[in-house]
């Protein structure tokens, strides 16, 4: 019986995002590598207050904190695409196509690309590109400026992540815009065999 690839690599994906997820997250509260710890703490902090308290919330000053805390969580970012990369480059093309999602759902990257290809695949997949850019723009830009831009980048990101969702659907080969752009294909590997069944 074929199993169901598309479950499989929600699976694996959402698994991946939680243990990225954690990993940055426990390495940016450190302050020795987050310099910038102290004082994104007390911005949240004061959100947190304003946004329980009883006056009527205004939007200007959300988008106000948004900006602050974005500003103030720079390394804690450097540090979340770093990790990103290591992982879904650098750790899964040396443990043999796999991610510790792919490992788990008993899948792999077919014929172990380069890479080069793993790097696109993150840039596009894994917000790496998005993320980088966001971090640009706030250190270039004006804060007016970047508030309206990033609006219009989250929902182009939103955009590429349904369509890729949706390729990875409605396609026969499971393959979705990263998986085309880099040449790669996910594949399922048997519980016995060391060989790759194609999706």
């Amino acid at each position: 019986m074929q199993p169901n690839i598309v479950l499989r690599r929600i699976i694996a994906y959402f698994i991946d995002v939680i243990i990225i997820t954690f990993a940055a997250s426990m390495l940016a509260s450190i302050s020795y590598l987050n310099p910038q710890l102290n004082s994104y703490n007390e911005i949240y902090d004061e959100y947190v207050e304003y946004a329980s308290g009883d006056e009527e919330i205004d939007q200007e000053k959300i988008l106000d904190f948004d900006y602050r805390l974005e500003r103030n969580n720079l390394y804690g970012a450097a540090i979340s695409i770093t990790l990103t990369v290591l992982y879904f480059v650098v750790f899964q093309k040396y443990n043999g196509g796999q991610t510790l999602g792919k490992k788990i759902t008993r899948l792999r990257i077919k014929d172990n690309p380069s890479l080069i290809s793993y790097f696109i695949r993150s840039l596009i997949l894994n917000n790496v590109f998005f993320n980088v850019l966001k971090v640009i723009l706030i250190l270039k830009i004006s804060k007016s400026n970047y508030i309206s831009t990033s609006k219009y980048l989250y929902l182009i990101e939103l955009a590429l992540e349904v369509g890729i969702l949706l390729m990875v659907i409605l396609r026969s080969d499971k393959r979705g815009l990263h998986d085309i752009i880099a040449q790669t294909e996910v594949v399922y590997v048997g519980k016995e065999e060391n060989k790759c069944i194609t999706a």
